[in-house]
C-alpha cells in the first residue's frame, strides 16, 4: 500500500447539464473556464481516459436519464418524482417528500499510476455489493495548480476520476438507499482496490474538504514555515562556519609553523560560510515572495473592510443607549421569540456565523467558498416567507438576519463584512442556481 497517497470518494447528484462537457473536455467548456478558479493544462489532456459500457456507447446522460424515468413508470406505475414535494399530513403539519436522484456522480482521489482497470475492479465490487452500476468512468490527469504562476516546474497535479452511477434498482423501480456505514465501507473498498491509504474518516476529524483557493493558501503558509525552518538551519550553519573561521585564525596566530595549514582551514571555513550565506539569501528570497503574495491578498480584503466599516457598524450596531435604545432591545426580544417559534431562523443564524468566522480555509466543499447549498436554500426561503408576511424586501430580511447574528456572536469588522456581502448575494439571486438544483433533485433545507 502506498502510504503517501490517501484515497477518498465524494458522491452527489449528477449535474447532467455539465457532467459530460466537463468530463470529456468539450471545446466550448474549456473556452469558458476561468483560470482563477481551476487550472486545466490542455497539453496534459491527452493523458485522460474514459470508459463507457458497451450498452451505453452513443447514449448521452440525458438520454439514459430519460430511459430511467420510463423504467420507473413501468415498474411502479407512477412518474418518477424529480423534485421535492411539500404536502400536509393528517395532523396538519407540512412535510417534504424528497425527489429522486437516479444518476449520481462520485469524484475519487487516485494516484498517478492508477489504471482504468483498477477503477473497473472497484466499480464491479460496488455493483456486486449494492447493485449500483457505473455507466461512465473518466480519469483526469490534466487538472491541478501552480505553486508559482505559470511555472511548469511548480505544477501540482490533482489526479482524480469521475464515476457516474446508475443509483436505481431496476427490479423495483426505486433508488438504492445507502447509509453512513455503507458509504464508509465504499471508502474502504476504494482504498483497498487502488492500494492506497484510507483517508481519515470525517466522523473522526469533523473537517470538510477545503476549497481550491483556500487549499493553495494553506499550502503556501506551510511552505513558508518550512522555508523559515530551513532558514534557521542555514543561519545555524552560518554561525558554526563563523566559529570555525575564528578558530582557524586564532590557530594561525599561535603557531607560525602551522601557518600554511591554518590558512587552508580558514579558506575552507570561508567557503563554508559563503555557502551558508547563499542558502540564507535564497530561502529569504522565497519567503519574501510568499509574504508579498499573501500580503497582497490580505490588503485587498482589508481595503474592502475599511471602505465599508462605518456603514456596516451603523447598520448592525447593537447600541442601546440614547432615546432609541428601547428599539434594539424590543427587536432583539421579538427576534428571540421568532427563533423559538421557527427553528429555521436559528439554523440561518448559525450558518451566517460559521461562514463569517471561517476566514480562509475552514469551510468545506470543493469548488467555491460560500454558503452550502442547504444553507442558501434555507436562508432564501426564510427571506421569501418573512418578506411576504412583513411586506419587506429580501435584502431587508437578510439585513435583519445578519443584525441578529451580530448581536449574538459579536462579529469584528471583517466578519461582519463577509456576512453582509454573502447574505446580500443570496438576496440578489447569486445562489439561485444552487437553490434550483436542490428543487430539481437534491435534498434541501435544515440538516444540522
Amino acid at each position: 500500500m502506498n502510504t503517501n497517497a490517501t484515497a477518498s470518494i465524494h458522491i452527489k447528484p449528477c449535474n447532467i447539464a455539465q457532467s459530460e462537457e466537463h468530463n470529456r473536455r468539450d471545446e466550448q467548456y474549456l473556452k469558458a473556464l476561468n483560470p482563477a478558479n481551476i487550472y486545466i493544462r490542455k497539453d496534459l489532456t491527452c493523458q485522460n481516459s474514459t470508459y463507457v459500457p458497451s450498452d451505453m456507447k452513443g447514449t448521452s446522460l440525458q438520454e439514459y436519464y430519460d430511459s430511467l424515468k420510463a423504467m420507473v413508470k413501468a415498474k411502479t406505475g407512477r412518474a418518477m418524482q424529480e423534485k421535492d414535494v411539500k404536502y400536509t399530513d393528517k395532523n396538519g403539519r407540512t412535510r417534504v417528500r424528497k425527489g429522486s436522484s437516479p444518476l449520481r456522480e462520485g469524484v475519487a482521489i487516485i494516484m498517478e499510476n492508477t489504471t482504468m482497470g483498477d477503477l473497473k475492479r472497484f466499480t464491479n465490487a460496488v455493483e456486486k455489493r449494492w447493485g449500483i452500476r457505473a455507466v461512465q468512468i473518466h480519469i483526469h490527469r490534466d487538472e491541478g495548480h501552480y505553486e508559482e504562476s505559470e511555472k511548469k516546474k511548480t505544477w501540482k497535479p490533482n489526479y482524480h476520476a469521475h464515476i457516474v452511477w446508475d443509483w436505481m434498482d431496476h427490479d423495483t423501480g426505486k433508488s438504492h438507499k445507502l447509509g453512513e456505514a455503507d458509504m464508509s465501507e465504499m471508502q474502504d473498498m476504494l482504498a483497498e482496490m487502488l492500494k492506497m491509504q484510507r483517508g481519515q474518516k470525517k466522523s473522526e476529524t469533523g473537517l470538510d474538504h477545503l476549497e481550491r483557493n483556500d487549499f493553495i493558501l494553506q499550502k503556501q503558509e506551510k511552505e513558508k514555515k518550512r522555508l523559515e525552518e530551513e532558514k534557521r538551519k542555514a543561519q545555524s550553519e552560518k554561525a558554526k562556519a563563523e566559529n570555525k573561521a575564528k578558530k582557524a585564525k586564532e590557530e594561525a596566530k599561535k603557531a607560525v609553523e602551522e601557518k600554511d595549514e591554518a590558512e587552508k582551514k580558514a579558506q575552507a571555513a570561508k567557503t563554508e560560510l559563503s555557502s551558508a550565506e547563499s542558502k540564507v539569501t535564497e530561502k529569504q528570497s522565497e519567503i519574501d515572495k510568499l509574504d508579498q503574495r499573501i500580503t497582497a491578498k490580505e490588503a485587498m480584503l482589508d481595503g474592502l473592510v475599511t471602505e465599508t466599516a462605518a456603514l456596516r457598524k451603523e447598520k448592525y450596531s447593537d447600541r442601546s443607549d440614547g432615546c432609541d435604545g428601547w428599539k434594539d432591545s424590543l427587536l432583539a426580544s421579538f427576534s428571540a421569540n421568532l427563533m423559538r417559534a421557527d427553528k429555521r431562523i436559528g439554523y440561518c443564524i448559525n450558518a451566517i456565523k460559521d461562514y463569517a468566522c471561517s476566514g480562509t480555509g475552514c469551510r468545506g466543499g470543493h469548488h467555491s467558498a460560500g454558503f452550502w447549498d442547504e444553507e442558501a436554500y434555507t436562508i432564501k426561503n426564510v427571506m421569501i416567507s418573512f418578506a411576504a408576511s412583513l411586506q419587506a424586501t429580501l435584502k431587508e430580511i437578510g439585513s435583519w438576519l445578519v443584525w441578529l447574528a451580530n448581536i449574538l456572536h459579536k462579529f469584528n469588522d471583517r466578519e461582519l463584512y463577509r456576512a453582509d456581502k454573502e447574505v446580500s448575494d443570496v438576496a440578489d439571486g447569486e445562489y439561485d442556481w444552487r437553490i434550483d438544483r436542490i428543487d430539481r433533485g437534491r435534498s434541501g433545507g435544515i440538516t444540522r
